[in-house]
């Protein structure tokens, strides 16, 4: 009787640290870590990486319909929002959002179109006397910057992309493009970025020292990165392909990326079968130092 006894209670004993561990299972599950994983493609995944495959994603500038063309069957180099043949291809000599300046008689007074390039830059000077976190950077709310530029802009033309040698610069950017299905989402995204990015480019260029603003100036300094969404637009991970050379150029665009984080309504036609969306991003700053400009 007593071995039975003893086998009973060995059996309930069991039983109920097998039912225990159960119920503490999911309450011991390690949440998911909120670190953004940046990693530095080895060389040969970079040579591979960069093989010409896909066409470029430019942001649609309206042009004027003296200067299109009918549409044709070739195909273009650049992918946008709708298909569109111009009769030469050009770029605006401003660097900004692409698009190009309204038609419009109520175009922004030329007064404030002067306050233009001031504002990101009272913007910038307003960051630096604000809180940062670890990595010396804050989350920048760009809602009313973006309205504010959005009616600026609406003055003068401009050009976001770092486009081949042979679109020469005009007064306004005109491309040849074909329509692409995933335009809409990759314009939000730049939105969400842009600014963003700009700022921690311009924090880098601040903290430069003499020899640093000497050896950085007057050429091109191009980051390529992959950036892994899940199905839902959270930022799930970044992969340098190219580094750029300078790392606070490298950590302005990863970081532009990691504090916007979450990329609504992504098609979920763009996710692949690994289940994550990949988007392939090349950022470039030329810097003019002031002191090395040529002056007449």
């Amino acid at each position: 009787m007593a071995v039975v006894r003893a086998i009973l209670c060995s059996f309930m004993f069991h039983l109920l640290v097998i039912i225990g561990l159960i119920w503490l299972a999911p309450k011991l599950q390690m949440p998911e870590p909120e670190v953004i994983e940046v990693t530095l493609s080895p060389e040969q995944e970079i040579l591979q990486a960069l093989k010409p495959k896909d066409r470029s994603v430019v942001r649609q500038a309206l042009v004027p319909e003296k200067v299109k063309l009918p549409e044709d069957d070739t195909l273009a180099r650049f992918l946008s929002e709708r298909n569109q043949r111009v009769k030469e291809e050009t770029q605006a000599a401003k660097t900004g959002m692409t698009q190009n300046r309204s038609n419009r008689d109520s175009s922004v007074p030329q007064q404030d179109l002067n306050k233009a390039p001031q504002v990101a830059e009272q913007k910038r000077e307003q960051l630096k006397t604000e809180e940062t976190d670890k990595d010396g950077y804050r989350n920048v709310d760009i809602s009313k910057e973006l309205a504010e530029m959005k009616r600026f802009n609406d003055g003068y033309s401009s050009v976001g992309e770092s486009l081949p040698t042979d679109v020469k610069v005009g007064s306004f950017t005109a491309l040849n493009t074909d329509r692409y299905l995933f335009y809409t989402f990759y314009a939000r995204v730049e939105e969400l970025i842009r600014f963003r990015w700009e700022t921690r480019v311009q924090q880098a260029i601040d903290s430069f020292d003499r020899i640093d603003r000497i050896n950085a100036g007057n050429r091109n300094w191009v980051t390529q990165a992959e950036f892994i969404l899940d199905k839902n637009g959270n930022l799930r991970s970044a992969l340098i392909m190219k580094s750029s050379g300078i790392k606070n150029f490298d950590m302005a665009a990863i970081n532009a990326f990691k504090e916007a984080r979450i990329f609504p309504n992504p098609p979920q036609e763009m996710v692949k079968e690994d289940g994550f969306i990949h988007l392939v991003f090349s950022f470039t700053v030329r810097y003019s130092p002031p002191a090395l400009v040529n002056r007449n």
